[in-house]
């Protein structure tokens, strides 16, 4: 029972952790190539293929096995990594190298080891080889979300870096390629594209 207990709790904790990034994770054409455009910064299809690509070779799943919920919940957390970088640049809100390796040794630790710590993530769809991006994004989030809200509770200081990010995409614009649907700037997400215009997504 206790045992069941305590990975019931470590499974909570990275899952929050996942989370507390996908949830920061107009149909304007982007540029050609591109699956996304942030501002200036391009994310190209050769990037997000390769970025599904990572997870499914994780996974030991074959390459051109990915879902279409795979793609686009890929494409999200690449988006809102690029919102949150932009906006932390913009406000000299860094992380350091040892905040981060203290802070994943922490997960690591309550998540029973390394190994137990990557497969729960794996099977979230995050390859070990973006557990680094994700926590340093999740930071620079937690850091900024005290910057605009300092006397508040981590509750309110969630929410307000999550307005925050959904108004910078606005104001920097974001924009989607049509094939994977419409950004929607109010839930930091990929919806559907309009009238439900939707391409069958394929990644080669």
């Amino acid at each position: 029972m206790e045992r069941s207990r305590v990975n019931s709790r470590r499974a909570g904790v990275l899952a929050a952790v996942a989370a507390s990034v996908l949830v920061l994770s107009g149909c304007a054409s982007a540029t050609p190539g591109a699956a996304a455009v942030v501002g200036n910064e391009r994310i190209s299809e050769r990037d997000l293929t390769e970025q599904v690509e990572q997870v499914l070779r994780a996974q030991r799943r074959p390459v051109d096995s990915a879902s279409e919920a795979l793609v686009v919940t890929t494409l999200d957390r690449m988006i809102t990594t690029q919102l949150v970088e932009q906006l932390a640049a913009e406000n000299e809100v860094v992380v350091t190298q040892g905040e981060l390796d203290a802070t994943i040794a922490n997960y690591v630790e309550a998540s029973g080891g390394r190994e137990a710590f990557q497969n729960t993530l794996l099977a979230q769809d995050l390859a070990p080889d973006d557990i680094d991006e994700l926590f340093r994004v999740n930071l620079l989030a937690q850091k900024m979300g005290v910057l605009f809200d300092p006397s508040g509770t981590p509750e309110t200081q969630s929410s307000a870096i999550f307005a925050a990010v959904a108004a910078y995409s606005e104001e920097v614009g974001t924009t989607v390629s049509p094939r994977y649907g419409q950004w929607d700037p109010a839930g930091l997400l990929v919806g559907p594209p309009p009238n439900d215009l939707s391409v069958p997504i394929q990644i080669s």
